[in-house]
Parts: C-alpha cells; structure tokens; sequence
C-alpha cells in the first residue's frame, strides 16, 4: 500500500502540473509579442530564482551540494534542460505554429519510452503502455486541426524533445539527493548569465521588457517555470518518466480550454470527439497493476 500511495500522489502531481501547463503555449506568445526569443526566455529563467529562493527558505529545504558527483548532475541538468532544451523551443516557436509545436512535444512520450523503458530497462506494463499510446491519438487528433504542414520551427521542437529525456534522467536521479526547488534553483542561476549571453552574441537587443510585458514574464517565471517545474521533478521522483509525461500529455487539451477562454478560439467537432480517447489514457495509466517478473 506504501507504494500505490506513494504512486497516487504522483499521479495526482502530474494531472495537477498538466492543468496550470496547458497555459505555457499562451503565454509563451503573449510574453514574446514584444521581447526577443532568448532574451524573453531569460527573462523569464531569471524571474524563477526568486521564486525558488523563497520555497527554500520557507521550507527550510537547504542541502550541501558540494560534492563531485551533485555538481556534475547540476551543470548536466543546467546545461540539457535549462539552456538547450528551451532555446530550441523558444527559437522553435517564432517559426512554426502553437498548434505545430503542441502535436509535435507529444513526441517526448516517444523518446522518453526508447530511453527509460527500452534502453534503462525501466519497467512499464502492458496496461501503462496501452493507456500512454492512447494518450498520444487523443493529443494528435485534437490539436490535428491546428497543424500547419511541417516548418523549420518544427524540427528544432523535435531535437528539444530528443533531449528532454537525458534532462529528466539527471533530474529524476538527483532528487534522491536534495530537494526540487534547489535543484531548480542551482539550475536557472547556471542558466540564466548564459542565456542572456546566447541572446547577445544572437543578435537580439537584450532589453528590459516594458511594463505591458511583465504580467506575462511574472506568470511564467514563477508558476509556468517556478511551481510547475517543482511538481514535475515531484512527479517524476514517484512515477516512472514515460508515464508522467504520458500522463502530461493531456495539457494540450487544456490548452484549447484556456485558447478558447482567451482567443475565443472554438475547437472543432473532431477535436470534441477525440477527447475520449486522453480520458481513457488517463484510466489506463492510473490504473493499479502488479509488476510482473
């Protein structure tokens, strides 16, 4: 019963994250309207060292991390999922659609699956893989509307994908360790002096957004790049990697949801349809099953 528990929070913690991430596409375009790519993204990377410097200090959650073996997993981790994973999709989205780029992330469940389950060998029943597959032909289908024929965006929204599961590998290891907020914390102050610098040597005019812009900044620095990112190393630390982005995969949905609040953006009688088939996902992979040997 420990284990199922333990199992159910993370299960819980991911559904959660997934809900408050359906927003990110949003508010990627909104932040971005008047910031270049790197320089919004770093903007928004710097904003969440507040963030996490406050959870810590209020849960009192500080762990030396000075050994070799920490330090290493923490440029790793600064370097793959701070700087790389996010440059691609930033740069990735000022050359292809929002709904490009949501069809396209669900490529992660795939890459996660050939790195944890078939080169980790980390297990994942049959039932997990029936419920993940799923999830992937529900998130297709509803956002199929929203693609636009590949475009060059595209393809740099892949490669952040291929690298998405080395990050989460590190993430995932080092949390045994210390707590999630100074992971992250350790992890945007490596990668924010970098990113300003990248969108320097860019190009871009790295310049302090003007006020209309910094709603949008505040939003994602401290829920869509502070809070999310603390539930989803959570997450991850309990359930299995493929399962909880499996698990992930239906903010999209949400994205619609928020897309039609905000853009009054109305979906379509196919995306309605295809709803069915996440929800079921959902069942699948929340469903208790015995590990078999």
């Amino acid at each position: 019963m420990k284990k199922l528990s333990r199992e159910r929070t993370g299960e819980a913690i991911i559904l959660s994250e997934s809900i408050v991430w359906g927003l990110f596409p949003i508010l990627v375009i909104l932040s971005s309207q008047g910031l270049a790519p790197i320089t919004a993204l770093a903007w928004t990377t710097g904003i969440s060292i507040l963030f996490f410097a406050i959870v810590i200090i209020l849960r009192k959650s500080w762990k030396p991390i000075w050994s070799p073996d920490i330090l290493f997993k923490l440029s790793m981790i600064a370097l793959i999922t701070g700087i790389i994973l996010y440059v691609l999709y930033y740069i990735g989205l000022q050359h292809t659609t929002a709904g490009n780029a949501a069809i396209i992330g669900t490529s992660e469940i795939l890459f996660s699956y050939l790195f944890f389950n078939v080169w980790k060998k980390e297990y994942m029943s049959a039932t997990y893989i029936t419920g993940a597959t799923l999830m992937f032909l529900g998130v297709v289908v509803v956002l199929s509307p929203n693609f636009h024929g590949l475009q060059i965006g595209d393809l740099l929204i892949v490669l952040a994908m291929m690298v998405a599961p080395l990050g989460n590998h590190f993430q995932k290891g080092l949390r045994a360790d210390i707590s999630s907020e100074q992971i992250l914390l350790f992890r945007t102050i490596i990668a924010t002096p970098v990113l300003f610098v990248l969108a320097w040597v860019l190009g871009e005019s790295v310049s302090i957004p003007s006020m209309n812009l910094w709603w949008a900044i505040l939003i994602n620095g401290f829920i869509m790049f502070g809070l999310t990112k603390i539930l989803w190393i959570e997450s991850i630390y309990r359930l299995g990697v493929t399962k909880a982005i499996s698990l992930s995969s239906v903010s999209p949905i949400f994205t619609l949801v928020f897309a039609y609040i905000i853009f009054k953006d109305q979906p379509t009688l196919i995306q309605i349809i295809a709803v069915p088939l996440s929800i079921l996902g959902i069942y699948l992979l929340t469903r208790p099953v015995k590990k078999t040997t």
